[in-house]
């Protein structure tokens, strides 16, 4: 498992996904959830952090250190379900794929995905281009130079500082719109599939939304990822990646 140097949770959050003050009361609880984890103390480095989830924080490197902390007590379900959610985060961290490779090796069921179409997976890519406090700073910026450049434009007309201008206008408004969109798309999660871990040891899946033995067709087991679908009372309808459907009990899944 790959372990790494931590930001600081205020580094983290410098977009401000919680408030400058509420951030720096937190900062204390990673800090000491760190430093519980390189002592191996992992019941203690989960307490600091639960601290922090407490007060309304996602943060990528926060899950990304629940992930690393639940795997190593040995809970397969709860590590896949914080990696999962880092990496809707932090897409593209080397890091993150490694370990999230690496303990999905460990999960009991073999589910080989259906070839994803290629426009799909272009979107994907498309969207998980940049982390997503680095795509809010971008496209802040790209709106800040925007701004700058029509203000220069309007001040002085028929300079050349006014040609740059207006190229630079150009050009961060074209950034700002693009990734902006990007943005939007992830904030809003559109478009997004909702997804779930197994979280039970076993759990049966049923043709039916029942729990009569007789409409059992397989069985998951905890980590596997899975597609949620259609809702019945305590039973939720499932999709593996695989393309197998059935419906298992809710309190066995945790959604992403």
């Amino acid at each position: 498992m790959i372990t790494r140097p931590i930001l600081t949770l205020t580094t983290a959050i410098c977009l401000g996904l919680l408030a400058s003050g509420t951030a720096a009361g937190q900062d204390a609880f990673f800090d000491e959830g760190n430093q519980r984890y390189q002592d191996g103390d992992f019941d203690g480095a989960l307490a600091s952090y639960a601290r922090i989830l407490e007060a309304g924080l996602e943060s990528g490197d926060l899950y990304y250190n629940l992930g690393n902390t639940y795997f190593k007590r040995g809970e397969i379900g709860p590590a896949i379900l914080y990696y999962e959610r880092a990496r809707r985060l932090m897409p593209g961290d080397d890091d993150l794929l490694a370990n999230l490779d690496l303990v999905r090796q460990q999960t009991a069921d073999e589910i080989t995905p259906l070839p994803e179409f290629w426009m799909f997976r272009a979107v994907r890519w498309w969207v998980g281009l940049l982390p997503l406090t680095a795509l809010a700073w971008v496209v802040a910026l790209a709106y800040l130079t925007a701004t700058t450049a029509v203000i220069l434009l309007v001040l002085k007309p028929g300079t050349p500082v006014a040609l740059w201008a207006r190229r630079a206008a150009i050009v961060a408004a074209t950034i700002a719109l693009v990734l902006g969109l990007n943005l939007a798309v992830r904030e809003l999660g559109i478009g997004a599939p909702q997804e779930a871990v197994v979280m039970a040891t076993e759990a049966d899946v049923q043709s039916a939304p029942s729990d009569d033995s007789a409409l059992r067709i397989f069985r998951v087991h905890e980590g596997a990822k899975v597609r949620m679908g259609r809702r019945s009372e305590e039973w939720i309808e499932i999709v593996l990646e695989d393309g197998t459907v059935g419906w298992v009990a809710t309190q066995q899944l945790e959604p992403i």
